[in-house]
């Protein structure tokens, strides 16, 4: 646990897990009044232990979403187990994708996760990590027959949709295909679902819940080409954050690591496919 001198200027604003509306953050929230140190006492006199405010999407399955209204997923367990491991308490807000990431570029403090972590991003945030492996499949609709894909190349004539703000962007923009954003995963799979874009990326891990939000089934799609795009996933923190605060997630991802604590969190949930669907 953190020792209490190390925050003392950084006061506890909440004791549980909150859900808002929108993707995932860790924020340090930061105070010098001498009434919000007091706050970070409970009736006791015990002091409590202080918290990171996270803001996650609720669209990444399965890394982190909701479900019955609660968070969920690899990624979300991850961060719950490093940050309680550490000494603090969580906090989680949802909020926009291109949201989260400015949080986590600006704000103090603040943590986002799951996150690809790419030459664009390298220098923006410390990492943390990786937290597991992702990669990204081209899918059609399996009515879409005359889409005859099997190299990069035969991409070219199609239009595929993806989010503002995924890191395939990119990716895509670099092969010179041809890319309609969409501000959210349903938005997204609507316009997939009535032809309007011919091909969307995705994480066969988290495809079906994708589809559901649509209302595709898996076997109404076809995986057609494999993009050179397999990477890692991390949480990224905001390169103001203090060093200390740093120092002891990074420590403690480490010892997570080591002990397996993380691959079988990793396995959990990669291996348990009945664990994860609705």
């Amino acid at each position: 646990m953190p020792s209490t001198s190390l925050f003392s200027s950084w006061a506890a604003k909440s004791t549980g897990i909150q859900i808002c509306h929108g993707l995932l953050a860790l924020s340090i929230l930061a105070s010098t009044s001498a009434a919000a140190q007091k706050s970070e006492q409970t009736t006791s006199g015990k002091a409590t232990k202080p918290t990171i405010t996270a803001v996650t999407s609720a669209e990444t399955f399965p890394y982190n979403f909701i479900k019955d209204g609660q968070v969920q997923g690899l990624a979300f367990d991850v961060t719950k187990a490093l940050v309680e491991r550490a000494g603090y308490q969580l906090q989680v807000d949802i909020v926009p994708w291109p949201r989260a990431l400015q949080l986590a570029q600006n704000q103090s403090g603040t943590m986002i996760f799951s996150v690809a972590r790419t030459a664009v991003r390298e220098r923006v945030y410390h990492w943390i990590g990786p937290i597991t492996s992702s990669e990204v499949w081209l899918y059609r609709l399996a009515s879409r027959s005359n889409i005859n894909i099997s190299e990069l190349r035969d991409v070219n004539p199609y239009l595929i949709g993806d989010i503002a703000g995924n890191s395939t962007l990119s990716l895509l923009k670099s092969l010179g295909y041809k890319v309609d954003t969409a501000p959210s995963n349903i938005s997204n799979c609507n316009k997939f679902k009535i032809g309007r874009v011919d091909l969307i990326p995705f994480d066969p891990n988290g495809v079906e819940r994708f589809l559901q939000t649509c209302g595709i089934t898996q076997q109404e799609v076809v995986k057609v080409l494999h993009l050179p795009r397999d990477t890692a996933l991390y949480m990224g923190l905001s390169k103001n954050t203090p060093s200390e605060v740093v120092n002891q997630l990074q420590q403690t991802f480490a010892a997570m690591n080591k002990d397996q604590t993380l691959q079988k969190i990793v396995q959990r949930w990669k291996q348990t496919p009945e664990n994860i669907k609705k």
